[in-house]
């Protein structure tokens, strides 16, 4: 199943695109937060690949669209960093930046 939702994240509006369980039954779900300068995504997207791409991206962990923009972040991209994603922030905090 396919949900997207508009979320807030700290005051800015962010798009959030889940999909429940993609593996099946038990499988955790892949989510990803989009805003309009990088996005947020689960440990089902690839990190070192957005880095290639030059995408500003940033990594947290999280059941839903309420975890992941309440959880730290995990990782992110050089261009993440560019954009003014820091280390320590969490999930709503780097989707601001990024909105």
């Amino acid at each position: 199943m396919l949900t997207i939702e508009q979320l807030d994240a700290n005051g800015k509006t962010v798009q959030g695109t889940m999909v429940t369980a993609p593996g099946g039954e038990g499988h955790p779900n892949m989510i990803l937060v989009q805003g309009t300068k990088g996005y947020l995504m689960c440990g089902y997207l690839n990190l070192a690949a957005a880095d290639k791409f030059g995408d500003a991206a940033v990594l947290v962990g999280g059941a839903d669209f309420a975890a992941v923009l309440a959880n730290p972040i995990k990782g992110m991209t050089e261009a993440a960093k560019k954009a003014g994603v820091t280390e320590g922030m969490t999930g709503a905090e780097a989707a601001a930046v990024l909105a």
